[in-house]
């Protein structure tokens, strides 16, 4: 499959900079809003960079599946799978943060070989595969060396959190933590895969928020689970522990399941 995941490289490239040239164009514009019935956030740039990508997926590769947001699945069964979050951090995105990105993945087998982490108002994007080492525009990065929750820097997108276990786990790990902030979506996990920040903790996510993601941060020598540690897969319960290195990961998992 190598030569065909080269292949599917340049596409998921290609479906990047589409996502980027969309969300851009509508980025700190006048935007209507609506709201879904979970009472989050939707937009035109959500709408129209799904469709975009989907309709790029569809003539390329009419046999392959395709996980999106904001739109009905389609072909889940097949061998490959597209998951796409066409603005992660939509909120951010109508405020006019730059943290906002374009989430894209492709699973073989409902396993992530391929995701991408597109930032375009940071003009950055991290891109993991299965295997091989991270990149930020085409240069390898590399979590940090820290292995310690006192000396590290936690993020987390969350004020409040839904699941009483990562709400009890989040208040342990920001008090022996050495700094955390609130806030940054997807670009907490291109910070992490680039050595800059080393805790990320999430809940209450679904599966366009977090394929993309695992790969960038795995080939990035960082470990990914969900709280109990377990591989995050498409029936993942929605929590999300990423961090820079095994060792911390391990301190994290029994913290918060303490």
């Amino acid at each position: 499959m190598s030569l065909q995941l080269n292949e599917f490289i340049d596409f998921a490239n290609s479906l990047a900079d589409t996502a980027s040239k969309t969300s851009m164009h509508y980025f700190r514009n006048n935007l209507s809003i609506e709201n879904k019935d979970d009472e989050s956030p939707v937009t035109i740039a959500d709408k129209e960079t799904e469709k975009l990508i989907r309709n790029q997926i569809r003539d390329r590769y009419p046999n392959h599946g395709i996980l999106g947001e904001e739109y009905e699945n389609e072909n889940i069964d097949a061998e490959f799978i597209w998951v796409i979050d066409p603005i992660d951090g939509t909120r951010s995105y109508i405020a006019g943060h730059k943290d906002f990105g374009n989430l894209i993945s492709l699973l073989h087998n409902n396993k992530p070989v391929l995701g991408i982490i597109n930032c375009p108002a940071h003009n950055e994007r991290w891109i993991g595969i299965k295997n091989k080492n991270t990149t930020c525009n085409k240069v390898e990065v590399t979590c940090s060396d820290i292995n310690q929750i006192k000396n590290a820097y936690v993020f987390s997108s969350g004020i409040y959190f839904d699941e009483p276990i990562i709400r009890k786990g989040w208040k342990a790990i920001k008090e022996k933590a050495r700094y955390y902030r609130l806030g940054g979506d997807c670009y907490m996990y291109g910070m992490l895969a680039s050595g800059l920040i080393d805790i990320v903790v999430e809940d209450t996510l679904k599966a366009h928020d977090y394929m993309a993601l695992i790969n960038v941060v795995e080939g990035a020598g960082g470990k990914i689970s969900d709280k109990y540690g377990e591989p995050i897969t498409l029936k993942s319960d929605g929590s999300l522990v990423a961090s820079s290195s095994e060792v911390l990961h391990n301190e994290i998992i029994e913290l918060i399941n303490k």
